[in-house]
């Protein structure tokens, strides 16, 4: 038992120490987050890893999906908004890995 909460508390800590992206603000005044393109993404505690070439985007632990049609990320930034969206579609996408069987 003393195991399973020695790990909780472990993971808690874990996730409040992930470096999150820098945000700036757009042209249209909007704060916007840099998309890390040669790793995760993280942002209010949440890490994805987004791929805007391929238009893909994967929550660690779960299968590539594509990034929702109305979201544009050729800029190399999001909206607070539009990361949550692509977390939700992200956590959707369910299993394990890749999928690339």
């Amino acid at each position: 038992m003393y195991k399973w909460i020695s790990f909780g508390a472990l993971t808690l800590l874990a996730a409040c120490d992930v470096p999150q992206a820098p945000v700036v603000t757009g042209p249209d005044g909007q704060a916007r987050i840099q998309i890390n393109t040669s790793g995760l993404t993280c942002y209010n505690n949440r890490c994805l890893d987004i791929n805007p070439a391929a238009r893909s985007v994967r929550q660690v632990g779960n299968r590539t999906t594509g990034i929702p049609r109305d979201i544009v990320v050729s800029s190399g930034s999001v909206t607070p908004a539009e990361f949550e969206q692509m977390g939700i579609a992200a956590s959707l996408a369910g299993g394990v890995g890749s999928g690339s069987r």
